[in-house]
């Protein structure tokens, strides 16, 4: 394989140049010499020896993109649309960058950080945070000097600044819920998979309380219903739930579309017909929300913009550019996406069909 020192020798310039070419530091060298080089390299396949690139003094050029996933031991990690969806679009836009992702999927704080730390990685961008993890990992990687950029993180601690892309989730869980209200339904239920709701869901939980409040409605604390992140018992759970309480309901509102398409299949199979007996929103817009049917009634959010921001917050970090204050939290908009899923709730209590047989 060809060398760098014979790189430059072909191409009459220092081997200097050369590494300045294949890590991206051009803006001093004339055009000429630019393309001249380029033209060499790519005439003659170089390969990056990316050990001596990780060792070497001019960065390694790689960003970590670390999933803090400690949530479903009985599923793929990137089974959901979303997560599967960023993080393709996070590639993109690193590799568009002149850099190369490496992802990490790790239940461990330290674990991850050590793995950056290892590889020498440049910046990090952390996914699926809640506020324990965020203080773990904006305490370690301030040790460690590694730049870190939290997509939809929620701290509440105030003793850190911390650089984060996420969606205007509050504003979210308001909007479906002033349209489920709109359209007659006053009892709404709303379902995610934890004990406690944190970070979006949490956000997503008290944007649509705000809406009934402000329409006299209440949201009790049994309106808010655990699914589990275990399927089996998730599937027990809702079963339970459309045994002993689905009376009470004219409207569930799950934190994301995965879910919700998975409780649509278990409604087909018992008997509930969304949207006659039953209407059902999501949040995300993912691939099931277009993919199930009914289609999904959701609230749509950018997940290549939401890559596309945190990538830029990332790189301004690695180069030491400051961030101005309104770029170190950015929260994009969402917007309603209404299809099949949802209806008109009829005037009186209603009994589903497989609860009347």
């Amino acid at each position: 394989m060809i060398t760098i020192k014979q790189i430059a020798e072909i191409a009459g310039v220092s081997p200097s140049t050369v590494s300045n070419v294949l890590q991206g530091r051009t803006h001093k060298m004339t055009k000429e010499t630019l393309e001249r080089v380029r033209q060499v390299i790519n005439e003659n396949d170089y390969v990056s020896n990316m050990s001596g690139r990780t060792l070497g003094r001019y960065g390694s050029k790689l960003i970590g993109v670390v999933m803090n996933f400690d949530q479903r031991d009985e599923v793929n990690a990137i089974q959901d649309p979303f997560w599967g969806g960023i993080i393709g679009d996070l590639e993109h836009e690193i590799r568009n960058a002149g850099y190369f992702m490496m992802l990490y999927i790790s239940r461990n704080v330290e674990e991850s950080l050590k793995m950056a730390a290892s590889w020498n990685v440049e910046g990090l961008i952390a996914l699926g945070c809640n506020t324990d993890s965020c203080r773990k990992f904006m305490e370690r990687a301030q040790k460690l000097q590694i730049p870190i950029v939290f997509i939809d993180a929620y701290y509440y601690g105030g003793e850190f600044s911390f650089v984060n892309t996420g969606l205007q989730d509050w504003t979210g869980g308001h909007l479906m819920a002033e349209y489920l209200i709109r359209q007659g339904h006053k009892r709404i239920a709303f379902l995610a998979d934890a004990w406690e709701p944190i970070g979006v869901d949490y956000e997503r939980l008290r944007g649509c309380k705000k809406a009934l409040e402000e329409h006299g409605l209440i949201f009790a604390p049994d309106d808010y219903v655990c699914l589990s992140r275990n399927v089996r018992e998730r599937g027990e759970i809702l079963k339970a739930f459309l045994k002993e309480r689905l009376r009470e309901y004219s409207a569930l509102f799950f934190a994301s579309d995965y879910l919700a398409a998975w409780g649509l299949n278990l409604f087909q199979d018992e008997g509930i017909r969304v949207p006659r007996d039953l209407s059902v929103a999501g949040f995300d817009d993912n691939l099931f929300a277009r993919t199930v049917r009914p289609q999904l009634t959701t609230v749509k959010q950018d997940i290549a913009k939401k890559a596309y921001f945190a990538v830029r917050q990332a790189l301004s970090l690695i180069r030491n550019v400051p961030l101005e204050p309104e770029q170190t939290q950015i929260r994009l908009p969402v917007s309603l996406v209404i299809r099949d899923s949802v209806a008109a709730a009829w005037p009186g209590p209603l009994e589903p069909a497989a609860l009347r047989a």
